[in-house]
């Protein structure tokens, strides 16, 4: 059964209507596609979706289930594929966190809780996972050290998960996707040890943490993400995992997504994982990592 939950279309800023991402993952062999566009925070930002389509967008992605559904117009001419209702939520302290309600009337069927930004200094909130040269010139402006950088983002990470409300965590060990190659710093012990202290938090919450491929798909990264160190210490405090494509195109869904995933497989076995969770007619489970 081959599942992906983090899907972006262009209602925020994925780069097809939601009708072809589905037709892609249907071709692409998906049984099961869930659909997360980033959640409106209160301050507008041309990424995410803006409030007054919220109900617009919650409506197209119920057609697409039901068109999808056995018996469905799609599902007719390719085969049925389940397709589920979710929002990416930002973690973003006095705008909005996954937890607060806003968006409970929408009946999701899941939701990812992720941190994008960060504001080490205290000053300007940036993002972490902007351009190389956005990211560099906001680290710069900021007079963080890359010390300083890292440590806010599992602050904020640690605090997203103490706070809950939402089913799998986003693109843990993000921070470092600027960081190829140790550009910025050296994924140390220091790293590590604020990478761990994140992933304590989650020990003993039912909350899945997604292997992230849109790093590798989109981005040329080395790897998906978070490395395995990170990953063995997810294992140790028992933290189930899913593969999450982060797609914004049909091509994230394609060809390029297939290597990515062979290697998160690889990396999840020697972390010591056999299996993975999916979520499927309302309910999650467990299923061998080696099946599809």
């Amino acid at each position: 059964m081959r599942a992906n939950y983090h899907t972006h279309c262009d209602f925020c800023d994925g780069k097809a209507p939601a009708a072809e991402m589905a037709r892609a993952a249907r071709e692409a062999g998906f049984d099961i596609l869930g659909f997360s566009s980033h959640a409106p925070i209160l301050q507008p930002m041309p990424w995410a979706l803006r409030p007054e389509r919220l109900d617009e967008y919650a409506a197209e992605i119920r057609r697409l289930k039901a068109a999808w559904a056995p018996g469905g117009e799609e599902a007719r001419e390719r085969g049925p594929m389940e397709i589920l209702l979710g929002l990416e939520i930002d973690w973003f302290p006095g705008e909005r966190k996954p937890g607060d309600g806003a968006f409970d009337a929408l009946g999701l069927d899941f939701s990812i809780g992720s941190v994008h930004y960060v504001d080490p200094r205290a000053g300007l909130p940036f993002c972490v996972d902007s351009s190389s040269e956005n990211f560099s010139a906001r680290l710069a402006a900021s007079g963080a050290t890359a010390r300083e950088l890292y440590r806010d983002y599992y602050r904020r990470l640690s605090a997203l998960i103490g706070s809950g409300g939402f089913d799998i965590l986003g693109h843990f060990d993000l921070v470092q996707k600027n960081n190829m190659d140790g550009l910025l710093f050296s994924e140390d012990a220091d790293y590590l040890e604020a990478a761990f202290e994140a992933a304590h938090c989650l020990e003993g919450k039912d909350i899945v943490v997604e292997i992230n491929l849109g790093g590798m798909t989109r981005h040329a990264a080395p790897r998906p993400y978070p490395s395995l160190p990170i990953l063995r210490e997810l294992k140790a405090v028992g933290a189930p995992i899913c593969f999450s494509a982060d797609a914004h195109s049909p091509e994230n869904l394609g060809p390029s997504l297939d290597t990515a995933e062979k290697m998160a497989r690889e990396l999840a076995l020697e972390a010591g994982y056999r299996e993975m969770r999916i979520l499927s007619g309302g309910k999650w489970k467990d299923v061998g990592i080696e099946a599809r």
